[in-house]
């Protein structure tokens, strides 16, 4: 079968493969939000093909059970999408990826739609590929060829970018940051009961809980708390509390639904994400749009995200792993709320110029329809979106 090209007066169809909540994460949040972009354009037909791992915790990183499981469920994700070609007929493939054991999966899907001549973005959803790509190892085996045959390339961050472009022809990569969106209906929240450090997102270890642990045990500031939002086992929280010792003002709230993981947002005075390794974190694009003091690392693109190595920067950028490092970053801020206030106030204004679902979907459509052949149109309203 092969695919033909779309005609401006009929939609362009769009066959998107990435994971979608539960449970929630980076790379669903970003899917849930292009598809309801997508919904006002009338231009994009889009079906979605979920690839999210369920069948184990989101903490569970057994080698063991991420390789048979993996094959099991990349069997199941390939028959499906093939399915869906079949059906859907598409004139594009986009695929979402975080690497690590789907590359060779990726690769399979990748080979099938070039076989039938339909044309396929490969979207890299982590901040490593540098290092993979040094590396030479196991997991870059599993992307190159992948890389190869696609059509384009989507990264997030600008290391990514030019070290793919060092293996690939120069315009077959494009660099495209994440986006978000507020709606009124997320704006509001409580009065805080006590000024808070907030951190959200998976609880796992790369996330740099422990240095986090180990810096609040030496501030151990007065009338602060420490709220840690996200999904997480109870024996690593109980290994957490370990670190910091009782009534230190931390507290464990959950896996928490979107408006409430907003809502604590708002009420936090300082947002901290002391992650090793990231791509291009929405929760940091969610802490820029509530107007808050950032503290992250250096990884990813996360730099660029904070304007890390600029004049006026939108947030505190330290090395990863580095809790001395820490604790002086958090020192800062719990100490100065002019400072917190005026990196809120740079934060939110970037987010607002640089980081909306206009101005960054826009371009990936632009990009969708550059890759089939189709020319942009005008007055995009209204988008046919299923998920399977």
């Amino acid at each position: 079968m092969a695919a033909t090209q779309p005609h401006n007066s009929s939609p362009l169809r769009v066959l998107l493969v990435s994971p979608l909540p539960p449970p929630n994460g980076g790379i669903t949040r970003w899917a849930i939000l292009l598809l309801g972009w997508l919904d006002t354009q009338p231009s994009v037909s889009v079906r979605a093909v979920d690839i999210s791992t369920r069948w184990r915790a989101v903490e569970d990183m057994k080698l063991w059970k991420r390789v048979v499981g993996g094959m099991l469920q990349g069997l199941r994700d390939a028959w499906r999408i093939l399915v869906q070609i079949v059906v859907f007929r598409p004139h594009l493939l986009h695929v979402n990826t975080s690497g690590q054991l789907r590359g060779p999966w990726d690769t399979l899907m990748l080979a099938v739609a070039a076989i039938i001549r339909v044309r396929s973005v490969y979207h890299i959803r982590m901040g490593r590929l540098p290092d993979v790509m040094a590396r030479k190892g196991w997991e870059w085996w599993g992307l190159r060829w992948a890389l190869k045959l696609a059509y384009r390339v989507v990264v997030l961050d600008k290391g990514s970018e030019q070290a793919l472009k060092r293996f690939l022809p120069a315009d077959q990569v494009v660099r495209l940051p994440n986006a978000i969106t507020t709606t009124p209906s997320r704006v509001g929240h409580a009065a805080p009961d006590a000024p808070s450090v907030l951190y959200l997102g998976h609880l796992i270890p790369t996330k740099g809980l422990k240095e986090l642990m180990e810096a609040w045990r030496e501030l151990r500031p007065q009338g602060w708390r420490l709220r840690l939002a996200g999904l997480g086992n109870a024996a690593y929280q109980k290994e957490l509390l370990g670190i910091v010792g009782p009534d230190a003002g931390v507290e464990f709230l959950g896996d928490l639904p979107p408006e409430v993981a907003w809502r604590h947002m708002q009420a936090a005075e300082i947002f901290v994400l002391p992650t090793h390794t990231e791509g291009f974190p929405n929760v940091i694009l969610e802490a820029m749009a509530a107007g808050k003091a950032i503290i992250s690392t250096r990884v990813g693109a996360v730099p660029e995200m904070l304007d890390a190595d600029e004049n006026e920067p939108c947030g505190l950028v330290i090395a990863p792993r580095d809790a001395g490092a820490l604790v002086a970053a958090l020192r800062q801020l719990l100490s100065d709320r002019e400072l917190r206030e005026t990196l809120g106030r740079r934060a939110q204004a970037k987010q607002a110029r640089a980081y909306t679902t206009d101005v960054v979907f826009g371009r990936l459509l632009r990009l969708w329809k550059d890759a089939a052949g189709q020319k942009a149109g005008a007055g995009e309203q209204s988008c046919s979106v299923a998920a399977k």
